[in-house]
């Protein structure tokens, strides 16, 4: 593998309805969330000095207040004086939450939500902060085969536009999930429908406001024989690019490569990790392809963690 991985901990959902979707680290790496769609929750675990994660979550956003349906991603950003936690829910809204920079904690209620028609949100099942800013948030709306992003606004740290300033449309089939290089240059996208990722390269890198563009079509397309229903995906510093498979035992990971003055990233991947046992896999896989697989994955610094439904989640340390 190109990338060295070594298995640290995992995480046991003492609930079997909380199913595991979509997961974030915070800015820092002292806070894990954990989207659980079919519960209408998000989970929040704390960091110890020891690099372990508590076995149960400190907070639990839930209820009528969190106003959560179907969450299926999360997204952090640093703010003044904590974070910004993003979650995206399937009924076509983005919640976010303030998290309180002493205790971690969110509150019952989002301090903010972009929704509605204006929105043009449906299935929203990613969402990230476009770094380096974190001026934007994009979400990826399955069903309707976009990518939708939001500029912050000015008169209020917590607040987002309720219309999207930009989005991309071509190159995507029922993109699943998002993730954006560490400089903000690079945009990968899991598209569920056709088993294959898609690269799209910013236009103006470290510019903010109206002025956010990436290319209309994608620079790079990842078409891997063994993509099964790509769902999520992650870059780590060197830009190396890893993709879970909602269908398959493993995650994968692309080693990006200089063309001249571009940069591409191999059309095989460079390793691959399997996540858990092949009877498990198998016994969910059989009833349903698009099942049984490693769902969200995050990384943050030198941590990766992977969440699965069948397998909870999984925390690995990148190796140099």
């Amino acid at each position: 593998m190109d990338v060295r991985i070594k298995h640290l901990q995992t995480l046991a959902l003492s609930n079997p309805e909380q199913r595991a979707e979509g997961i974030a680290m915070s800015s820092s790496g002292s806070i894990l969330a954990i989207a659980t769609a079919d519960a209408d929750t998000v989970l929040l675990y704390r960091r110890q000095a020891s690099g372990q994660f508590d076995v149960e979550p400190f907070d639990t956003l839930c209820g009528p207040e969190s106003r959560l349906s179907y969450p299926h991603d999360v997204s952090f950003a640093p703010a003044a004086g904590g974070e910004l936690l993003a979650v995206a829910q399937r009924r076509g809204s983005i919640t976010i939450y303030n998290v309180d920079g002493v205790t971690g904690g969110c509150g019952a209620e989002p301090a903010f939500e972009i929704s509605g028609a204006g929105s043009r949100l449906s299935f929203s099942d990613g969402v990230a902060f476009v770094p380096p800013l974190n001026d934007h948030l994009a979400a990826c709306n399955l069903s309707l085969g976009t990518i939708s992003f939001y500029r912050k606004r000015s008169d209020s740290p917590l607040t987002f536009e309720q219309h999207p300033r930009f989005e991309l449309r071509q190159g995507l089939d029922e993109p699943d999930g998002l993730a954006f290089s560490a400089s903000g240059e690079w945009l990968a996208v899991a598209n569920h429908g056709n088993h294959s990722v898609s690269i799209f390269q910013r236009r103006n890198r470290g510019a903010s406001g109206d002025r956010i563009r990436f290319s209309a079509a994608p620079v790079a397309v990842i078409a891997d024989p063994g993509f099964r229903h790509p769902h999520s995906l992650a870059f780590n510093a060197a830009d190396h690019l890893f993709v879970t498979n909602a269908g398959a035992n493993f995650f994968s990971v692309f080693a990006p490569a200089r063309l001249g003055d571009g940069v591409q990233w191999l059309p095989l991947p460079g390793g691959q990790q399997v996540v858990g046992s092949e009877s498990g896999f198998r016994a969910i896989n059989s009833a349903n392809k698009m099942e049984g697989g490693p769902k969200g994955i995050a990384i943050q610094g030198d941590t990766l963690a992977v969440c699965s439904p069948q397998h909870g989640v999984l925390i690995y340390s990148l190796l140099p």
